[in-house]
């Protein structure tokens, strides 16, 4: 049996095989009365278009890359891409676009997920967590697609079409110190993020920069966000500077590890340590003591890059967003009594 083409299904309508193709391809300048004698010629049939040819014709794939230069035990350990990815989801849910995930890690993932962009299999790219030296984003320095980055700006080559979408990290990190100070802290280490992060980055400088002449490289050691590395990381911190009163994470995952801990040395929080959080996830809430924290919009920072990205690939110039940060007090920064999740 010979496959349905866009002849039968003009034939069958009674129109003409360019008004087949407006209407199949979401065209606006169609006649009611010639869409609802096309689909239902569609129906009759069981007509499926030829994506490939109708990419050829249109120039779109109807699809976008999300980008994620992580592993992916990362992947599906860290709740920020899960909340990420809603975000971008809800932001295209009025589109016809597919979202298609292609994941770095290594030399060949890195490698494949360039070439398949480079090949023209997508319209668009969301980038959700560029590294500073991030081979993915390196190899598409030259490429004509609107690239949209879920945080700062890697110090490397980028596509000239480009904006990021992300929150306030200075501002965040400042707004954790400066509530560890005001309940007494005096010695506040930090647990910071993956070294190759673009946020881990500024987070430190921005920690360091809070300190002033007072920063003390003792009371600073890297993590990769997980709760492992947390649990490590303040593993070393008491034994090489003694006296910390306050621990400041740059992930909750990373706070949540070192409270395990904080417990097997015999640390009381808030008794005698302070910990806060970074990200606001529903696992600092449920932390024994509830995790201080800084609550960052992660959701909010998905649906407006597909926004974002969808203006850009319409031709408009659309602005850099970057969202604000708010503090959210619980337990492990004070007395059990006071009321929680006070913003």
């Amino acid at each position: 049996m010979s496959r349905t083409t866009i002849n039968d299904i003009a034939a069958l309508a009674g129109v003409s095989k360019g008004t087949v193709s407006r209407v199949l391809n979401g065209h606006p300048r169609v006649s009611e009365r010639s869409q609802e004698a096309v689909w239902q010629a569609v129906t009759q049939t069981g007509y499926r278009a030829n994506v490939h040819a109708r990419s050829l014709a249109t120039g779109r794939n109807n699809a976008i890359a999300l980008l994620i230069a992580a592993a992916s035990e990362q992947l599906f350990n860290d709740p920020t891409f899960a909340e990420l990815i809603e975000g971008v989801r809800d932001g295209l849910l009025d589109s016809d676009l597919s979202l298609v995930i292609l994941m770095g890690g290594s030399e060949i993932e890195d490698h494949r997920t360039v070439s398949y962009i480079k090949a023209g299999h997508v319209d668009g790219l969301i980038h959700l967590n560029p590294f500073i030296d991030d081979p993915i984003t390196a190899g598409l320095a030259d490429s004509a697609l609107p690239l949209v980055l879920c945080g700062p700006r890697p110090p490397i080559p980028l596509p000239r079409r480009n904006w990021l979408v992300t929150m306030d990290d200075v501002g965040g990190v400042r707004q954790a110190l400066d509530h560890l100070a005001s309940r007494g802290a005096r010695t506040i280490a930090m647990i910071g993020g993956d070294p190759r992060g673009v946020s881990a980055g500024i987070r430190f400088q921005a920690y360091r920069d809070w300190l002033g002449p007072n920063f003390d490289p003792d009371l600073f050691e890297p993590g990769d966000y997980g709760t492992g590395s947390g649990n490590v990381a303040f593993g070393r911190l008491p034994d090489r500077r003694p006296g910390i009163d306050a621990l400041f994470c740059a992930s909750d995952r990373m706070a949540i590890g070192a409270l395990e801990t904080a417990y097997r040395r015999g640390r009381h929080v808030p008794g005698d340590l302070l910990v806060m959080g970074f990200d606001d996830h529903q696992i600092a809430a449920q932390a024994d003591p509830p995790l201080s924290t800084i609550h960052q919009p992660i959701r909010e920072i998905g649906r407006t890059a597909a926004s974002t990205l969808l203006a850009a690939m319409a031709g408009e110039t659309p602005s850099d967003k970057i969202f604000p940060t708010q503090l959210v007090v619980r337990g492990s920064t004070w007395p059990q009594s006071t009321p929680t999740d006070s913003h």
